[in-house]
């Protein structure tokens, strides 16, 4: 066990290090594709969940977080407020926008449960102060696309409610509302934890089924059922409610979920190399459950396959961020920020 853990922190240095070297001077995190580079704000996001979370680099955490803040935009060609494009860089290494980005829910989410493990890791009381106006409006974003039913759509002009968004959603807000009780208040909080749990009943009354999640709720109500063969979205997206604290990791509806899921691939832990590379995500959701075995068997493979052989793709920043976070998760028995 010393020789695990040893190695696990040395992998934390060395992706941590790996991250920062995606930075940009400008504060924005690339998400080297294969051909162009590119600003997703999300992965960005989830990239710096890691740093944030251990609390390293603060200052570069921050300087994306004043990056995001400063492309805020008002409104976006969707017509929605606080939103931050996709960002391509030319050869002359310029940020241009892309005009698009795949959804405003989960972007403007993913971003304040950003801000929640910075201040939490930091204290920066200064910075969270200094940026009320803007995070409201950032806050407006999340809940813009926000329906009757209390599932948000993906973007105004893409009318589907995803399993993974509206997860990230619950999240977002429930960080948001930590963020502001323990920086202004409970009273100010009050909204945005109402907010929250509405979205976490939602998504056991309209997306639970059979043993699962359906993975999207389309026009009408219509619901499409978990197909566990599918990889992509319906079997990762089985695990996000785990991931956000929708389930307990220690209830048995958790439980459950996860053993459907090992049915589904019982051998997960052996794709880490660059041809069937599975995210990074799936081991942080292994580490939660405290399936430690699977846990070491895949950050292993991880060392030998992907991260001593450079990172090749399809592993960019944002698997390296949620892998901090498996390990630091794995390290706590399983305990996760809440």
């Amino acid at each position: 066990m010393v020789g695990v853990i040893f190695s696990m922190e040395a992998i934390i240095c060395q992706e941590a290090e790996w991250i920062l070297s995606q930075q940009l001077a400008s504060g924005a995190v690339v998400t080297a594709y294969p051909g162009q580079p590119k600003i997703v704000p999300y992965f960005a996001h989830l990239a710096l969940y890691g740093l944030a979370a251990w609390g390293l680099n603060l200052p570069r955490v921050r300087a994306y977080l004043d990056w995001y803040l400063a492309h805020l935009e008002r409104p976006d060609r969707y017509g929605v407020t606080g939103t931050v494009y996709d960002y391509y860089l030319d050869e002359g290494g310029m940020e241009v926008p892309a005009y698009s980005y795949d959804s405003s829910d989960s972007y403007a989410a993913t971003f304040l449960t950003l801000v929640r493990l910075y201040y939490e890791a930091g204290g920066d009381t200064a910075w969270v102060e200094a940026h009320w106006p803007e995070l409201e409006v950032v806050a407006g974003a999340v809940l813009a696309t926000l329906q009757r039913d209390n599932l948000t759509l993906a973007r105004p002009d893409w009318p589907v409610k995803y399993l993974m968004d509206n997860c990230e959603v619950y999240r977002g807000l429930k960080d948001y509302a930590r963020l502001l009780a323990e920086v202004k208040g409970a009273g100010e909080a009050g909204r945005y934890e109402a907010l929250a749990d509405k979205v976490k009943r939602a998504l056991e009354t309209k997306m639970r089924l059979n043993g699962g999640y359906c993975p999207a709720v389309y026009r009408a109500g219509l619901r499409r059922r978990p197909n566990w063969r599918r990889w992509y979205p319906d079997a990762l997206a089985q695990l996000f409610p785990i991931i956000t604290g929708v389930l307990t990791p220690q209830g048995e509806a958790a439980r459950r979920l996860y053993a459907n899921f090992l049915r589904n691939y019982p051998h997960w832990y052996r794709q880490t190399q660059p041809e069937n590379f599975i995210t990074t995500l799936v081991v942080y959701t292994a580490a939660l459950m405290e399936d430690r075995w699977r846990v070491r068997q895949y950050v292993a493979g991880l060392e030998e396959n992907i991260i001593a052989r450079g990172h090749p793709w399809p592993y960019h920043a944002a698997e390296a961020g949620i892998l901090l976070l498996a390990i630091k998760a794995y390290l706590a028995g399983g305990a996760a920020y809440q």
